[in-house]
C-alpha cells in the first residue's frame, strides 16, 4: 500500500510482554512510510506504555485478518500472534 505521494505504507504494532503459552495480541499503533531515500517515517497515533518493542511490517488485508480480535470502533487494529 502507498501514500499519495507514492511512499510504501507499513503498520506499527506495539509488541506487549506476556506470559509463556499466553495468546498475545499486538494493537496496531500508527504507521510507518518508507522515503525515496530509504529512511523510514513514523506515525504514532498512540504511545505503547509498557513495552519498548515495536513491529512495522506490510498490513495485513481485511479477509486476512479473521476476524478473531474482537471489533473495535477507536480505528485501531489488533492482530493476534501464535507462538
Amino acid at each position: 500500500m502507498s501514500d499519495t505521494n507514492g511512499n510504501r505504507r507499513l503498520a506499527v504494532y506495539a509488541i506487549p510482554e506476556s506470559k509463556d503459552g499466553e495468546k498475545r495480541y499486538w494493537p496496531r499503533i500508527g504507521a510507518a512510510y518508507v522515503n525515496r531515500d530509504g529512511s523510514i517515517t513514523l506515525q504514532l497515533d498512540a504511545l505503547p506504555i509498557g513495552t519498548a518493542t515495536l513491529q512495522v511490517r506490510e498490513p495485513k488485508p481485511p479477509a486476512e485478518r479473521g476476524g478473531t480480535a474482537p471489533a473495535r470502533r477507536d480505528g485501531f487494529e489488533t492482530v493476534e500472534v501464535h507462538p
